[in-house]
């Protein structure tokens, strides 16, 4: 996010990229430079930790905006394009201009009726802080009707870790408490992983549906770690965890690696991410250019 000042803050680095180095890794930059684990070793093997076993992902950063309001949910419905979720639920979207262009990718969670939380890649977040904040300051003809949404940080920045595979339930479970477990598909939970507290995320891509865990950067490092200590789980690259999206959503992986200022194209199979109507804002656009089609 952009700071008091209205300064956007700098790319942030990976906070885990010594333990990547140790792993083999091989770093490269995203499309907005922070340094990511592409593959370790010559990566040949990495595809099948998503069949067998559980595969553990550094996924990047992300930051935490709520947005809370009596026209929180008005808000919210306008700047995104997925239906707004209900409290405990939560969807992937997109934030678009006017004209269509997208303004980030994120996941939006309902906290309460009128509470939300919107995760966004922490390279992208002062632009999408900027874009809503122009919003919910539209004024027309004397009426402000988002003049009642605020916003604030939802949490310090963090590192995303995505757990994958037919293990990775097994693995989050040793450490849960008794009584305690993990969110369903679509879903999130404050959770705590032995002493560490984390948001816990289960977004659904077509089939499919890993774990994404929020840690803060000071605990990351044991954690990651604590993870790799399991015989079942494996380290996997970036470039493994976008071919498992790819398979899912042709086409949206090379969308996402630069997606600021572009239009969608009509083949990228997003129709989870777009809700018919047009009710929120860029939707003309996408039907005018042929970025969305009915069903």
């Amino acid at each position: 996010m952009a700071d008091e000042n209205g300064t956007p803050e700098a790319v942030p680095g990976n906070v885990l990229e010594g333990e990547h180095l140790l792993l083999g890794g091989s770093m490269e930059p995203d499309a907005q430079g922070r340094p990511e684990a592409a593959w370790y070793g010559d990566g040949a093997g990495e595809p099948a930790a998503f069949r067998e076993g559980c595969a553990l992902a550094d996924v990047g950063s992300l930051v935490a905006t709520c947005i809370s309001g009596d026209a929180a949910d008005a808000f919210v419905s306008a700047v995104f394009t997925c239906y707004v979720p209900a409290p405990g639920r939560l969807a992937g979207a997109l934030s678009l201009m006017g004209d269509g262009r997208v303004v980030a990718p994120v996941i939006l969670a309902g906290l309460a009726p009128t509470e939300f939380c919107v995760w966004c890649p922490a390279e992208l977040a002062a632009g999408l802080g900027e874009w809503m904040r122009g919003i919910a300051a539209v004024e027309s003809g004397g009426v402000a009707p988002y003049s009642s949404v605020e916003f604030s940080h939802g949490a310090p920045l963090s590192t995303t870790l995505m757990l994958a595979g037919p293990e990775a339930a097994v693995v989050l479970g040793d450490y849960l408490s008794e009584g305690a477990s993990l969110p369903g598909p679509g879903t999130l939970a404050n959770v705590r992983l032995d002493a560490i507290d984390t948001v816990v995320m289960r977004p659904e891509v077509g089939s499919f549906s890993p774990y994404l865990v929020v840690v803060p950067d000071a605990s990351a490092r044991v954690l990651w770690r604590s993870l790799l200590s399991f015989q079942s789980v494996a380290p996997v690259g970036t470039s493994a965890v976008w071919g498992r999206v790819a398979e899912e959503a042709p086409g949206l992986v090379d969308f996402l690696d630069d997606p600021i200022g572009r239009r969608l194209p009509a083949d990228l199979g997003l129709q989870g991410l777009l809700r018919p109507g047009d009710d929120f804002i860029g939707a003309r656009a996408l039907d005018g250019a042929g970025g969305r089609t009915e069903g």
